[in-house]
């Protein structure tokens, strides 16, 4: 009898978790329009539009991860509330998009110089309320989903929302270069992504709440000084903002040296975005299998080592000739190896965090990561007005160049120090062949693209009426 009640339960709790999924699916589904729409590429030819240089861009990139520094907060409401976590992640999510009206509101009635600084503070109350929801969100969702399908779960979820955003990213670069004046047009589009992320959200309030998250006892001050006195976390935390800075340092400044130094136009560096993008999601199917059978780190490892050396490349770069048709290959190498390097670097915190405060110890990591990686921008803002103004910042390494050759440097000397974060689990070791042969896998169209269909199907499922003995109910905890 109890191994009939068992497998019923088991049962019961597949069905809830595959609930979550389709759930969470649908959420990021939108959530990447959305950030498609008012991030990246796409933010950075804004801003352009509006008459940024290379400190507003760089300032406007480092705002997300100031925003880091917010929370702590997030986590130390989570933990007064008594640890639910839903209230906290879909409230600072609909405050960040309704305030996406203001800079709207404000572009469209005030010129562009006076404009752009409350732009830019608008923003930074955007990313602050963004930050308190973060921690919470990541805590959340590492209790619904069990640990043993993580990676392939975000990596199936990845795949079906950056599909859409690829699509997404072609369709605006093209919307912009047809208009004589792009603000407008920006404008617009920005609206239909703040629009899209309230369809996000709606997804998001009717995910089931899990058990509350479990506090460590102590005040405030012990919810932050006890995840750096993990030493595994510790190391973790160390490699995290070594990276951030390093990353961030040049990462904003390739889509300004493409606008700018060589002026190939929105529309190209749309469509390279959108390369990036599709080569992603190809990256999504591959690496999240990987992630489970050989760990996390160690996709990290892989996926990391080349994402360290792509700054040099751009150095071969050029408006015409070969060095343009390499952009778009560093395009989508490069984002076939970020889909791996990310999808770990979640699915490892999440192993590292303890079940007890694991909200605060996602907050102190996102705080120190944040302020490390915010500072990487600023200083590489700096840094290549004085490159481009000496003797370095002249020939081969003119304008950005000499940039993209220092951020190269950082990036790899961070790589190294992941070979001090600890992986939770022994698993066997991942060559590069193994991602080699299982991209030759997914490259099958029927294969790769049957996650899209899967997800409308079970959506069609969804609606028909559920009977009392199919209704999955409210989910306890199937982390």
């Amino acid at each position: 009898m109890s191994g009939i009640v068992s497998r019923r339960k088991g049962a019961r709790e597949g069905e809830d978790t595959r609930r979550v999924m389709r759930i969470s699916t649908l959420d990021g589904l939108f959530a990447v329009q959305y950030a498609t729409l008012t991030a990246g590429p796409f933010l950075t030819a804004f801003l352009i539009a509006l008459g940024a240089h290379a400190f507003e861009v760089g300032l406007a990139a480092a705002l997300p991860l100031l925003g880091g520094l917010v929370q702590p907060v997030g986590a130390e409401i989570v933990r007064r509330r008594g640890g639910f976590r839903k209230a906290v992640t879909v409230a600072a999510a609909l405050a960040d998009a309704l305030l996406w009206s203001v800079s709207i509101l404000v572009v469209a009635w005030l010129p562009a110089g006076r404009a752009l600084p409350i732009v830019l503070v608008v923003m930074g109350v955007q990313q602050a309320a963004t930050a308190v929801g973060s921690a919470s969100w990541t805590s959340w969702i590492s209790d619904l989903i069990p640990p043993p399908v993580r990676g392939r779960f975000f990596g199936t979820r990845n795949f079906v929302t950056n599909a859409f955003g690829a699509a997404t990213a072609t369709a605006a670069g093209f919307a912009v270069r047809a208009s004589a004046d792009p603000v407008p047009v920006f404008l617009v589009l920005i609206a239909a992504g703040a629009a899209s992320r309230l369809l996000s959200i709606r997804f998001l309030s009717i995910q089931p709440e899990p058990t509350p998250a479990r506090s460590l006892p102590g005040g405030a001050i012990r919810q932050l000084r006890e995840p750096l006195a993990q030493s595994g976390f510790r190391r973790y935390v160390v490699f995290s903002a070594a990276w951030g800075f390093s990353v961030y340092f040049v990462a904003p400044f390739f889509a300004v040296y493409m606008l700018t130094q060589i002026g190939i136009g929105v529309q190209s560096v749309m469509a390279f975005s959108a390369l990036g993008i599709v080569s992603n999601l190809v990256g999504q199917r591959v690496w999240g299998p990987l992630a489970d059978r050989h760990g996390d780190r160690q996709v990290m490892r892989l996926a990391g080592l080349f994402v360290a050396v792509q700054p040099f490349w751009w150095v071969f770069t050029a408006a015409s000739g070969p060095g343009y048709y390499l952009m778009p290959l560093l395009s989508i190498s490069g984002g076939f190896a970020w889909s791996g390097f990310t999808l770990a670097t979640g699915n490892l915190m999440m192993r590292l965090a303890p079940d007890t405060g694991k909200t605060s110890f996602f907050a102190v990591q996102a705080a120190l990561g944040g302020a490390f990686g915010a500072a990487g921008p600023i200083v590489g803002g700096s840094v290549s007005g004085l490159l481009a103004a000496s003797w370095i910042g002249q020939g081969p390494f003119d304008g950005l160049k000499a940039l993209f050759v220092v951020g190269g440097v950082l990036r790899v000397i961070a790589w190294l120090l992941m070979a001090r974060v600890p992986e939770p689990v022994n698993r066997p070791r991942l060559r590069a062949v193994f991602v080699i042969r299982d991209t030759v896998r997914t490259m099958n169209p029927m294969q790769g693209f049957s996650p899209l269909l899967h997800l409308f199907m079970e959506g069609i499922r969804d609606r028909r009426p559920r009977t009392r003995r199919e209704d999955p109910g409210r989910i306890e905890n199937v982390g």
